[in-house]
């Protein structure tokens, strides 16, 4: 997949209010005890409405709202960075505000905490596609940059994507929080091996 469109459908589709009544749902009762019949119930629609929209049943339906909430972070970042043009600023700007939004998903915090062997899978499916947005983008910003003549744009852009995925989730010793931390991580750990 070479870019991840945007939703769809507007606040006033039905799909909408079945995605968003899911992940409050999610909220309360967690992946494992939510039932096709509350989220019927929560969004005022039917059981029949529901497998109309996701015929597969509650697997596709939770797929769809991991999906959407990925697309979500991922066009909120998107919309941040896009005030940058160098491409060390943009990498230390979008590593922090993709872990503070992270951080910030009361959600998805608490299903990592209550249900980490449903969800975790169901991430990793879904990171497939974010690391392939991901390198979209760093391959576009790679061409502002003067690279090693033996590197290729294409395989770095997959390296960096993954990496920058990496720390964002787990920053190790690093404070994503700091600015100066972050701008020497991204020195040291991303730009050193590009440059000429």
């Amino acid at each position: 997949m070479n870019s991840i469109p945007r939703r769809i459908y507007d606040q006033n589709d039905t799909k909408y209010k079945i995605i968003e009544g899911t992940l409050e749902l999610i909220g309360v009762v967690g992946i494992s005890k939510l039932t096709v019949e509350e989220v019927a119930l929560k969004c005022d629609v039917s059981r029949v409405t529901i497998y109309r929209y996701f015929p597969k049943g509650k697997d596709q339906l939770i797929a769809e709202v991991i999906a959407d909430e990925a697309f979500r972070w991922l066009e909120g970042l998107m919309e941040y960075v896009g005030e940058y043009n160098d491409f060390e600023d943009i990498a230390v700007h979008g590593i922090m505000f993709a872990r503070k939004k992270l951080l910030e998903h009361e959600i998805l915090n608490k299903v990592l905490t209550d249900e980490p062997n449903v969800i975790l899978p169901l991430l990793t499916v879904e990171a497939n596609r974010i690391v392939a947005f991901v390198h979209l983008y760093v391959v576009t910003q790679l061409f502002k940059l003067k690279l090693n003549p033996e590197l290729d744009p294409e395989d770095i852009a997959e390296y960096l994507a993954r990496m920058l995925l990496s720390i964002i989730i787990s920053p190790g010793s690093w404070d994503l929080s700091n600015e100066a931390d972050v701008r020497r991580l991204v020195k040291t750990q991303f730009l050193a091996s590009l440059s000429a």
